[in-house]
């Protein structure tokens, strides 16, 4: 008994090479728990806390703090940790 093949066969090379482009992909699987609209969203959400973090960087970590205040960072961190000035709450 012969096996039914279609006409066009893929070769194994040409398949694996086209492999990824014929893939479904995103809201086309059944399983997909996002929409392009989240995932753009989630990586809005990603800049934002990248910039917030260069703002705190820039503007609100110890050695900033130093700066603005013309000390020493490590007069920071005692400060902060309650080493110097314990007795301000």
């Amino acid at each position: 008994m012969r096996q039914h093949r279609p006409d066009h066969v893929l070769e194994r090379a040409e398949f694996l090479s086209r492999a990824r482009s014929m893939a479904r992909r995103g809201v086309a699987l059944t399983h997909s728990k996002l929409t392009p609209a989240e995932v753009q969203e989630i990586r809005q959400a990603k800049e934002n806390r990248l910039d917030l973090m260069a703002h705190i960087s820039e503007t609100l970590s110890n050695s900033a703090l130093a700066e603005k205040y013309g000390v020493h960072p490590r007069t920071i961190e005692k400060v902060l940790s309650y080493e110097t000035w314990s007795h301000i709450k």
